[in-house]
């Protein structure tokens, strides 16, 4: 399954092209790649996001969120089986934001 950066483009994962000038994502330093909609700091729609609460609304259309959301994703139950060191921490980001 891919992820975000590999779905979007973004550039942002470890070695990604955009990571001299933008930073490596915190969904690709956290392994959180199926999750990224949890977690501040992901870059979408060129410009990188504040707070969860914040970037909310783009999230809700994007196709990242539309597989692997847990409520209504079309492959969140394999995101849960096949990633449950991410599944873990994206429980945790849900807990405390």
């Amino acid at each position: 399954m891919k992820n975000c950066w590999e779905i979007r483009g973004c550039g942002r994962e470890k070695g990604g092209a955009k990571v001299e000038q933008l930073g490596e994502c915190i969904a690709s330093i956290e392994d959180m790649g199926h999750s990224c909609w949890a977690i501040a700091g992901t870059l979408c729609g060129g410009v990188v996001q504040g707070n969860v609460k914040d970037k909310e609304r783009n999230c809700l259309v994007c196709e990242v969120f539309g597989l692997y959301n847990r409520q209504t994703g079309t492959l969140a139950d394999a995101v849960e089986a096949m990633f449950p060191r991410e599944e873990k921490k994206y429980r945790h980001h849900l807990l405390h934001r």
